[in-house]
């Protein structure tokens, strides 16, 4: 099975970042861990600043599927949906095509 997570802002339920993942629990711990090595994007260092205040973020699973490219799929549209508040920088259904830039997803 294949889940497309928000990562969410403790302090206010903002969703923050958007993935997805066969193994929640690993997935979580994974991003707490690249945030404690390293703070090189606002993720990292969102992740990085909760943990310095004895916070973490929310992790909650948005869809299941069977088959990585529709959870592929609905990852990117929940990225559209959430484009002003989140910290991804790649569009999932485009690869590293850049998530941000203006006309880099389509309406």
């Amino acid at each position: 099975m294949h889940h497309v997570y928000h990562l969410l802002d403790p302090r206010d339920r903002t969703v923050r970042y958007i993935g997805k993942t066969a193994s929640p629990k690993a997935r979580l711990a994974a991003h707490l861990k690249d945030a404690q090595q390293s703070q090189n994007t606002l993720k990292k260092r969102w992740i990085s600043e909760l943990l310095a205040q004895g916070l973490q973020p929310v992790m909650v699973i948005a869809a299941t599927v069977a088959d990585d490219l529709t959870a592929r799929v609905i990852e990117s549209q929940h990225c559209r949906q959430h484009l002003a508040t989140i910290y991804n920088i790649h569009d999932p259904a485009k690869g590293a095509k850049d998530l941000k830039k203006p006309g880099a997803i389509p309406a």
